[in-house]
């Protein structure tokens, strides 16, 4: 008996989605921080599959949701008060991440505020 084989779109893909382009990312109170960007497109996943991961200094904070007519957008937290470089990569089905461009946020820290509880 012959196992079946992956769809051959799925085990060739080997091209990242192309780059997002920021629509918005700002920092506010509480290391809080708004991001959003339009949806991108890739040569094989459609594009209501591609995930958006976002990074601040390098590191996964979280992802986008689809808002509808709004784009793709989230409110996560920052890592550390300050400078951060926040970043959006989209992911394929297959796992490929495009590259991304930076955007520079302040992370604000406000005394007495919980970080991740907004």
């Amino acid at each position: 008996m012959l196992a079946a084989s992956p769809p051959a779109s799925a085990a060739t893909d080997t091209t990242p989605p192309s780059t997002p382009l920021y629509g918005y990312a700002q920092g506010f109170q509480c290391l809080m921080l708004i991001v959003g960007v339009p949806k991108v497109t890739d040569n094989v996943t459609p594009q209501d599959q591609i995930v958006y991961r976002v990074l601040d200094n390098g590191v996964d904070i979280g992802a986008l949701s689809d808002r509808g007519y709004d784009g793709m957008w989230a409110v996560l937290h920052l890592l550390q008060p300050g400078p951060n470089t926040v970043e959006v990569q989209a992911v394929d089905l297959a796992g490929n991440r495009s590259t991304s461009r930076a955007a520079p946020v302040t992370g604000y820290y406000t005394p007495g505020c919980t970080p991740g509880h907004l």
